[in-house]
């Protein structure tokens, strides 16, 4: 029994031990002597002495738009000796007091989700940082486009269109659904197969474009996609990414992809890792559902999912600066029961023809965009 006592004595010890060290970071920065005491006891954030009072969370401006930050703080929060801003991170210019307004110009800014923080130094050199997100959308309305048929070519009723590329006179596809899904070389004018590989079936063909003579291919929801020798269509590695993978293209020196939602993704080519991310916005906010992309004299052409429109999205911002109807587009004596969305772009840099078929279409089309007034 003896023994027993000691072993419990013992075991007392260490657990206290262990909880004696463990301790919490709060949103408060303590310095100097206190900081010190604080490193040997269980911290204990003290409240902090101020807010963010307008705006709310979330709350969505213009871009362009000074958007005005106040910050309310305790009677007793003690003297301001400094107050800086970040937005995304970065320092970001302002005028105002923190007593009062602080004001923010948003010019230049990407669109987007931004996360802004005031950091706020009291005399006595603590900290205190106050942080929320808000959303910026575009300050432009996209100009609007209609079309203009240039050719009509013939397109095989049986592709389930995911990707659409043109180069060097013939179009590579990605055609999807489980057990059907292809990657193909299309002569262009008589929309001839001209080599064809099956994908294995658990597989979802997707987006596709051509990089520095190779393919590159995405697969719906399984995380993978291919890099092929672009003449024999052999497979010279495989690439792995988190999100559904939906639309590729290239700007020529990253790969852009999209995943169904309102974000576009910078790749890396060689480790296929995301180096940036743009987020699309129109007037009137987000702009979802992006789906097969191609890269056009600077910018990026996107279809809608489910829809009849392809978006034009600048790259650098993530503004929506036009957007083409192509309603009516495919005659309805071509419609057919299995006939499915607009899907597919396509465009010959050379002589700067813009292609543009669907999913299960009989015809593939050269069209020019004709603006609307």
């Amino acid at each position: 029994m003896q023994t027993y006592g000691y072993f419990l004595l013992f075991i007392s010890f260490i657990s206290l031990s262990f909880m004696g060290g463990c301790s919490e970071t709060g949103e408060r920065r303590e310095t100097g002597e206190e900081s010190s005491r604080s490193s040997a006891a269980p911290a204990v954030s003290p409240p902090l002495s101020g807010r963010i009072v307008e705006p709310s969370q979330g709350d969505i401006f213009t871009r362009e738009e000074n958007i005005s930050i106040v910050v309310d703080l305790d009677d007793e929060a003690g003297e301001v000796a400094a107050v800086n801003m970040t937005v995304d991170g970065q320092d970001a210019v302002f005028s105002g007091d923190v007593l009062g307004t602080l004001i923010w110009d948003s010019s230049g800014q990407p669109v987007g989700s931004r996360q802004i923080r005031v950091i706020v130094v009291f005399g006595d050199e603590t900290t205190e940082t106050y942080s929320l997100r808000i959303e910026l959308k575009s300050d432009i309305v996209p100009v609007q486009y209609g079309f203009r048929i240039i050719n009509s070519y013939p397109h095989d009723i049986r592709a389930f269109t995911q990707g659409l590329v043109y180069d060097d006179g013939y179009f590579y596809e990605s055609t999807g659904k489980y057990g059907e899904s292809t990657l193909r070389k299309v002569r262009a004018e008589t929309g001839e197969v001209m080599r064809s590989l099956n994908l294995d079936r658990e597989l979802f063909g997707e987006g596709l474009c051509v990089f520095d003579g190779k393919l590159y291919q995405l697969t719906w929801q399984s995380g993978v996609g291919f890099v092929y020798d672009k003449e024999t269509f052999r497979v010279l590695r495989r690439i792995y990414y988190q999100t559904e993978g939906w639309g590729l293209t290239t700007d020529g020196t990253s790969l852009l992809k999209s995943d169904g939602s309102h974000n576009l993704y910078v790749m890396d080519p060689q480790y296929f890792s995301e180096t940036a991310r743009i987020e699309v916005y129109d007037n009137n906010g987000r702009v979802g559902n992006l789906n097969e992309l191609e890269f056009i004299d600077g910018l990026i052409y996107a279809n809608v999912f489910d829809t009849d429109h392809i978006v034009i999205i600048e790259p650098e911002t993530g503004r929506v600066t036009g957007r083409i109807d192509l309603n009516g587009l495919l005659d309805p004596r071509h419609h057919h029961p299995n006939l499915d969305v607009l899907h597919g772009i396509a465009y010959d840099r050379e002589n700067g023809r813009l292609f543009v078929t669907g999913k299960n279409w009989p015809r593939l089309f050269e069209i020019e965009k004709v603006r609307r007034s």
